[in-house]
């Protein structure tokens, strides 16, 4: 079983729910929870279970509205393993460069380039700016 709060009740959203619907909610809750927003009765004070509860709400809303921790919230939730972060991975760039087999058999390699080095027009598409007519 696992032990963590379903931070999508705490909301009272369902699990497939926006990022708008999730601050909707939060603001809702809070401003029924909140001890500086709610009516009070008689002198009430905030008791302990009440800042629980508010502090129960504050920390779903930290999970469920950042991208990255509600990825991972809800992949622990299903039972999912977490995922690794990536492993290097060696790359081997073969040279098609006179003198390639000269820097491959001493360990330097020359940086990789893209694309032409540089760019010249096609024909006919610079005009002499002196003959406009």
């Amino acid at each position: 079983m696992n032990s963590q709060p379903d931070y999508y009740a705490t909301l009272h959203v369902p699990p497939d729910a926006t990022a708008r619907d999730i601050a909707r909610a939060y603001r809702r809750l809070l401003r029924t929870r909140h001890p500086d927003t709610r009516q009070t009765v008689d002198g009430d004070t905030t008791g302990a279970y009440d800042a629980q509860e508010l502090h129960a709400i504050m920390q779903a809303y930290v999970v469920l509205s950042d991208p990255g921790k509600r990825a991972a919230y809800d992949r622990a939730r299903s039972g999912l393993p977490a995922l690794a972060p990536g492993t290097p991975v060696k790359v081997r760039v073969h040279g098609h460069e006179p003198g390639a087999d000269k820097q491959a058999a001493t360990g330097k390699q020359a940086p990789i380039s893209f694309g032409p080095p540089r760019w010249e027009p096609s024909p006919g598409t610079l005009r002499n700016p002196r003959s406009h007519s």
